[in-house]
């Protein structure tokens, strides 16, 4: 996982300088990163939950074995020991939190079974924070033998994960991998970092197994410092389980293209002022005058006229103790141009005789 031995059989902090160079560059790469990813949690989720928690005390626990390379002897070992335990329970939580993401597209058989061996593994990761303590503080070299099982304990839950992911949207869903890609980019991003986090997983078993010839310095390699990121990164992007955003986006393509087939140019909203009164035109057509003068007009006892305000008041007239309020006015005060006055019309059309008695309007 973490070995840095000298030639000698006292394993201590490196002191070649390409190792000690290339160890601090992994751990300054997976403090900085744990520590962006941590912030983006936190900018985007909820209150009350849990998944949201469990993913943000996953990168919590994870951050301080990117800080062991600053400590000297005797500080160095227990340092390096104590980070440990919380980047070991944040792999075991990783698995967890894959699970809950993947639940809903598991049988239930599927998913007692995926759960139960995550928990059975717990008594491996046990043995492996003292195998790690006992290493490095130069008690016995059981870590080079619990080393090789680390990817074993570690890894397989999330290739089953991730397969599974791609299967289910192949299957379930009626849009391909690049039609994810265009519709959500968050999703795209954390469908790449499954694929580069099972590339590194690969490539750190191939190192901790020797099966092939490494350059590095000896004990030092920084690939599962990368497949951690990613795994991280995967739990981030996306904080939701898959269903959730998978549905999210369906729905959202759906929408998008209903929306394409059945809204016609022609019915698109202008936003031209001009547009706008020539729709206005055309919804009037065929009708005389101003459509609404009944509701907005009423006589009134005062010289017998209309009186016109705009739809803030009320139109009402006086003759002594007799008073007559007509219905507030629906539409604005400002007429169309080309419409004569209601005044002028009325009158045309129904002229005014100074002899005719006034006759008391009763109230409405």
């Amino acid at each position: 996982m973490r070995t840095m031995t000298m030639a000698s059989d006292h394993v201590a902090k490196p002191t070649d300088p390409d190792g000690l160079i290339l160890e601090a560059w992994g751990q300054g790469f997976l403090l900085g990163s744990l520590l962006i990813l941590a912030a983006i949690t936190v900018a985007n989720m909820r209150a009350g939950v849990l998944l949201h928690k469990l993913i943000l005390l996953e990168l919590v626990l994870a951050m301080g074995h990117g800080t062991f390379i600053f400590p000297h002897e005797p500080v160095y070992g227990w340092y390096l020991s104590v980070t440990a335990i919380g980047l070991n329970i944040s792999w075991a939580l990783h698995n967890v939190i894959a699970w809950m993401k993947n639940r809903p597209f598991l049988s239930r058989k599927v998913s007692r079974f995926y759960i139960v061996t995550v928990v059975l593994c717990f008594p491996y990761w046990c043995l492996e924070i003292y195998a790690n303590f006992a290493y490095f503080n130069n008690l016995n070299r059981i870590f080079l033998h619990t080393r090789h099982l680390e990817p074993l304990f570690r890894d397989p839950w999330w290739v089953f994960t991730t397969l599974s992911l791609f299967w289910t949207i192949k299957r379930e869903y009626s849009f391909g991998l690049w039609e994810i890609i265009k519709i959500s980019p968050r999703f795209g991003i954390m469908l790449a970092a499954m694929i580069l986090s099972i590339a590194f997983i690969i490539v750190d078993t191939c190192s901790v197994l020797n099966a092939f010839q490494s350059v590095l310095p000896t004990g030092i390699e920084p690939f599962w410092k990368l497949s951690s990121v990613f795994k991280c990164l995967c739990d981030t992007v996306v904080l939701d389980d898959f269903k959730t955003a998978l549905d999210h986006m369906r729905r959202h393509w759906m929408e998008r293209k209903n929306r394409d087939i059945f809204v016609s140019p022609s019915i698109t909203p202008n936003p031209s002022p001009r547009a706008y009164r020539a729709r206005g035109d055309i919804e009037s057509a065929g009708s005389p005058g101003w459509p609404d003068l009944p509701s907005v007009y009423s006589p009134t006892k005062q010289s017998g006229r209309l009186r016109y305000r705009d739809n803030t008041e009320s139109l009402e007239s006086r003759n002594g103790d007799e008073i007559t309020r007509s219905p507030t006015c629906l539409v604005n005060s400002e007429r169309p141009r080309g419409i004569p006055s209601p005044e002028s019309s009325f009158e045309n059309r129904h002229p005014m005789r100074e002899d005719i008695p006034d006759i008391p309007l009763q109230r409405m």
